[in-house]
């Protein structure tokens, strides 16, 4: 598929999807949610792929809504604006639901719906200086979309507070309330991404997709069950089997 607001690129068993609308800091536009969408849904079917990474070019990794798609929005119906906040949505349960490992690398600004993506991503690397904003209620709106994977990254303790207030914040805050998991300077991001991959390259890829899972809906899962289930699986005896005797599992000579 040929895509016109984002990049994915696959090389070594990683999917790199990158932003591409440089031009108004990577603003999410109706297309831009359907490509998005397409492209996590792809790579998740992809046995190649064991890794995606999410990024953004240019100056920003996602500054929010598209300024057109808002300003389109005041003229559509209630039914109309609820079309488009359910494609929002679905592109948010898309990823999160991705069976694969996520690591977002940020940098510039996150707000709004790039706040968004930042919970739904598994690992989060963010350059020191980027901005963060649940900036919604700033233009009269609330982040409901993201409200429960907002809610199950930092809290209801911060979600309130920020959703609330709209208040700008660096990583190193974003880093302290659980929002992103490294703060790093510039010319550390690609180190440290580096870093972050070749660890999860380390796991099983049935036991992450299953862990993402079970992750999930803790709550209302059997552990018992899922950990029998797992141990008996073709990964699981592999795994312990690779332990014992001392040597790599088969999925690390691929």
């Amino acid at each position: 598929m040929t895509y016109t607001t984002i990049n994915l690129n696959t090389e070594s068993h990683i999917a790199t999807v990158s932003l591409n609308r440089p031009d108004v800091r990577n603003a999410m536009n109706e297309i831009m949610i359907q490509e998005i969408t397409t492209a996590f849904h792809s790579v998740g079917k992809d046995s190649n792929i064991r890794i995606v990474v999410l990024n953004g070019q240019g100056e920003s990794f996602c500054s929010g809504a598209d300024v057109n798609m808002m300003k389109n929005s005041i003229a559509k119906t209630s039914a109309e604006n609820k079309a488009e906040t359910v494609l929002l949505a679905k592109m948010y349960k898309t990823i999160d639901e991705c069976n694969k490992p996520i690591v977002g690398i940020v940098h510039g600004h996150a707000f709004g719906g790039g706040f968004g993506l930042c919970t739904v991503c598994d690992i989060v690397i963010a350059e020191e200086k980027t901005m963060f904003s649940l900036s919604e209620v700033l233009i009269g709106l609330i982040p409901a979309v993201i409200g429960p994977y907002t809610e199950k990254k930092i809290g209801k303790s911060w979600f309130r507070a920020l959703g609330i207030s709209g208040e700008k914040f660096d990583a190193l805050f974003a880093e302290k309330i659980g929002l992103i998991h490294y703060c790093v300077k510039n010319d550390e991001l690609e180190i440290m991404n580096n870093q972050v991959v070749a660890q999860l390259l380390k796991g099983g890829p049935v036991s992450q997709s299953k862990f993402k899972e079970y992750i999930r809906d803790m709550d209302s899962i059997d552990s018992t069950d899922v950990i029998s289930e797992i141990r008996s699986s073709e990964e699981g005896q592999e795994g312990l089997s690779a332990f014992l005797e001392k040597r790599k599992p088969n999925w690390l000579k691929n």
